[in-house]
């Protein structure tokens, strides 16, 4: 299927006419055009006109074809090589990768920055682009949960902590897919990561420590249940019991660090 066609499905999908679909983005006479794969459309609006209506890139490209592995695959590459510290790695992935999500290769320019020490940097680099502005609106889908763990730091704690409580009210719901969960599951534990750095104390720790310990028992989720114990047991200001669960986890050769990114 061309782009065009995708468009137009998606549109109907929606229920919307021309005008109403680009509303604030493209002009009705060029995107009219796009949908007849007259015109060529370029990245960006691809993705404002997207996103203004709440269809995740991925969503959209899946209609194209069978995408979504491919999206995984990317980003458990991109998570581990910048787990690693690989900055090397992560210049390959952004030169060879081929996105669904255009704001991947953007995005591991911001990684890099981070890594190689330069935090201001990617503060301005989620400021100015308002594809990042993860923390605002409810557009929560995987694509966003997945952005969000990397760049939690570089946001206002007082941000964070409202993301946190949103998750919370958001996520009980028993139709969220495993996918979803493991992403919000992430991001928890790294929430968790952060208040420990950082000798924040909250209500919000415990509510994610409950959250992550009521998680399905199935393999996928164990790491996070685990590490809702070696965190509850920071907490309690048990550090002995914390760093037997450090050394288990790393004496079963379980990706620990890799997980909470420590």
């Amino acid at each position: 299927m061309l782009v065009g066609e995708r468009l137009k499905e998606v549109r109907k999908s929606l229920k919307l006419n021309k005008t109403q679909m680009v509303s604030g983005t493209i002009s009705r006479s060029f995107y009219s055009r796009v949908e007849k794969n007259e015109n060529m459309i370029n990245a960006r609006d691809l993705m404002e006109i997207m996103y203004s209506h709440e269809v995740p890139m991925v969503k959209f490209c899946q209609g194209l074809g069978n995408t979504r592995p491919q999206i995984y695959a990317y980003h458990e590459r991109i998570l581990y090589a910048y787990l690693k510290k690989d900055v090397d790695a992560l210049n390959d992935i952004y030169h060879k990768g081929n996105f669904a999500d255009l704001r991947i290769k953007s995005f591991i320019i911001l990684l890099i920055s981070k890594l190689e020490g330069q935090t201001e940097e990617g503060k301005k680099i989620i400021q100015q682009d308002p594809s990042y502005n993860c923390l605002q609106g409810n557009n929560w889908n995987e694509e966003n949960l997945w952005f969000t763990f990397f760049i939690l730091d570089l946001y206002d704690f007082k941000q964070v902590r409202n993301l946190i409580d949103m998750f919370f009210n958001k996520y009980h719901a028993k139709n969220v897919d495993e996918y979803t969960m493991r992403l919000v599951s992430r991001i928890l534990v790294k929430y968790l990561d952060l208040c420990f750095k950082q000798g924040k104390r909250n209500n919000e720790m415990n509510q994610a420590i409950k959250f992550l310990k009521l998680l399905p028992n199935k393999v996928e989720f164990g790491i996070y249940k685990i590490l809702a114990t070696y965190y509850e047991e920071l907490l309690d200001n048990n550090f002995e019991n914390a760093q037997l669960i450090a050394d288990l986890l790393q004496d079963e050769d379980l990706d620990y660090e890799n997980v909470s990114d420590k």
